[in-house]
């Protein structure tokens, strides 16, 4: 279960993106169209961001919405990546499948043909 939604330690998590790239308050302020101290005010936790910064940070900083608000990656909505070989199998599978639909076509129209030639 997930934790109640902090405003300071959101802003922690914000306030260190920030400073993982070197940024001053006032150049992230700017790109969110927020005032430099209004931005002061989300990292010190005093209020939360609207989901427009939100939705602005996590496209910044390429960060998922579950790790700005609880510090953990969203892996359940990660595509599953299969291994080359089950790949290569279902692939297998779907031509030999497909194969045989050929080939019953193939007789269907032979059937056809032969009987049309009696007729």
């Amino acid at each position: 279960m997930q934790e109640i939604l902090s405003k300071k330690i959101l802003g922690e998590r914000i306030r260190s993106l920030r400073i993982e790239k070197a940024y001053a308050q006032a150049y992230v302020a700017d790109f969110l169209n927020l005032s430099r101290s209004n931005y002061s005010q989300i990292e010190l936790g005093n209020q939360y961001p609207s989901f427009s910064t939100l939705n602005a940070l996590s496209k910044h900083y390429d960060k998922s919405y579950e790790w700005l608000l609880h510090g953990v990656e969203d892996t359940q909505n990660e595509p599953k990546i299969k291994p080359f070989e089950t790949i290569l199998q279902d692939l297998e599978s779907s031509l030999k499948n497909f194969s045989a639909s050929l080939k019953q076509l193939e007789n269907e129209l032979q059937h056809i043909k032969k009987t049309l030639v009696t007729n």
